[in-house]
């Protein structure tokens, strides 16, 4: 017969959700879908504010991915007024915001999703937890919350505030830490940096018995990212999509993302997933993985060596596992870019440009979050108030991969008959994502509410908001 299988609520994600899974009455899964349970309505709730106050308000969507906010939104100022922050302004910008990617990555890898890594899908879940690790391996726990840490304490230095940074302005940044301060900083990156190759060596043995999993949760997807000539790079850098096969499918300017983006409503779900068009539409996703299937050149050596070496096992990588390795290097990236500019790469030229008023006009940032993609998408009125906004979140970018590989680690587990090793598995598929869905669900008055009446299992009639059918 028929049945439905929930997981209620899915741990050790941000943010509230359940997975369904549909099971036919051949035992065979029909669908698996995340469902996301929360509405915080950021889009209606910032119309009428002033644009200039939007880095400040929109740090505040989210404890998790602040920076990624505050950034894109002073980026999408900077971009309406054609205005260029001086070089040291950048470079700060890019040394907290490397803060705040290691941090946020040491989060999702160690504390959330490390105990599936360390202690096995088949770990009891009581015990398949951050504080098993901390029993069973204390120093590799000590370095692994060491990392993440020093990530934390950069983004304080350099954005003023640990969780809500305040630097980054139009124009430029408003402060810039002292040369104690620097100094600190690069000895953290240097720190972080030899800490993550140890930490990676012992990974990978680990990853390496997710293998029958990685090729479970395979994304016949697209993948969508940022490119600076190739490079990685987390702040600028043209949109590129690259298919499946691994050729460049299109690229484009960030605010022309509306003629190449299309958002949809999911079946009982306060998020949106974002699918491409023209021609369309098309699944994609996004995210550390995406910026290695998207670019082969990282800005650092230790960070390029082990690029070049994932990306000689196959490219594209197409697992939602194969995103627990892409964090790692991208982690590596950043705390090396941490050592180098804070260590002498940062100079004493100003780190503030004249920026005009603000008018009527639109403004589009766009930056890659730690989980890809992030859009702010301004609209102003003559007073510089805010009369229409768009954000296109990174998690509603991999909504559609993160249902697929879902189902497929539940296709994966379904025919072993134990149920413990199922749920376990399809919370591990979502965990991958490190999916942030407090900022994600930003739309009002879009969930769609249906009550089915059965009897049996058989539908006798269903009602919808808006009427019967």
């Amino acid at each position: 017969m028929a049945h439905r299988v929930v997981v209620n609520p899915v741990t050790r994600i941000e943010g509230h959700a359940k997975i369904i899974l549909e099971i036919d009455d051949g035992g065979q899964l029909a669908s698996g879908h995340m469902q996301v349970l929360e509405i915080r309505g950021f889009e209606k709730l910032l119309q009428g504010m002033e644009l200039a106050k939007m880095p400040q308000m929109t740090a505040r969507l989210c404890g998790v991915c602040p920076a990624a906010h505050h950034l894109v939104a002073t980026a999408a100022i900077e971009q309406g007024l054609g205005v260029t922050p001086p070089r040291d302004a950048k470079l700060l910008r890019e040394l907290l915001y490397a803060g705040h990617v290691l941090h946020s990555h040491a989060l999702s890898n160690f504390v959330l999703t490390g105990p599936d890594i360390l202690l096995g899908i088949g770990a009891e879940a009581a015990t398949r937890n951050v504080f098993s690790l901390l029993a069973i391996d204390p120093e590799l726990s000590k370095t692994l919350l060491r990392i993440r840490s020093v990530g934390q304490r950069t983004v304080e230095l350099v954005g003023g505030r640990g969780v809500h940074p305040v630097t980054a302005v139009p124009g430029g940044m408003a402060a810039r830490p002292g040369a104690d301060k620097l100094e600190l900083i690069a000895g953290w990156g240097a720190e972080a940096a030899s800490s993550l190759e140890k930490v990676i060596e012992v990974l990978k043995p680990k990853l390496a018995e997710l293998e029958p999993l990685r090729q479970a949760a395979h994304l016949p997807y697209h993948s969508l990212a940022l490119s600076n000539g190739g490079t990685v790079d987390l702040l600028e850098g043209e949109w590129v999509v690259v298919d499946p096969a691994g050729a460049e499918e299109r690229r484009f300017a960030g605010p022309d993302y509306g003629h190449n983006l299309v958002e949809h409503v999911m079946p009982g779900s306060y998020m949106k997933s974002v699918q491409l068009k023209n021609p369309g539409p098309k699944n994609f996703f996004v995210g550390p993985l995406a910026r290695l299937n998207v670019n082969s050149k990282m800005r650092t050596p230790k960070a390029q060596a082990y690029l070049d070496a994932f990306r000689a096992a196959g490219t594209p990588r197409l697992s939602a596992v194969d995103f627990i390795e892409a964090r790692l290097i991208d982690m590596l990236g950043c705390a090396e870019r941490m050592a180098a500019i804070a260590g002498g790469e940062l100079g004493d030229g100003p780190v503030k440009a004249a920026v005009p008023a603000i008018g009527a006009g639109r403004f589009v940032g766009v930056i890659e979050a730690p989980r890809g993609i992030l859009v702010h998408d301004y609209t102003t009125d003559d007073g510089g108030r805010i009369a229409d906004v768009n954000l296109i979140v990174a998690t509603q970018n991999n909504y559609d991969a993160i249902d697929c590989a879902v189902a497929s680690l539940a296709r994966h587990y379904l025919p072993q008959n134990n149920d413990e090793q199922l749920l376990n598995g399809v919370e591990f598929a979502m965990r991958c994502f490190d999916p942030c869905l407090a900022c994600a669900t930003h739309t009002a008055g879009r969930m769609p509410l249906t009550v089915e009446l059965r009897r049996g299992g058989e539908l006798l009639r269903s009602v919808r908001r808006g009427g019967a059918s």
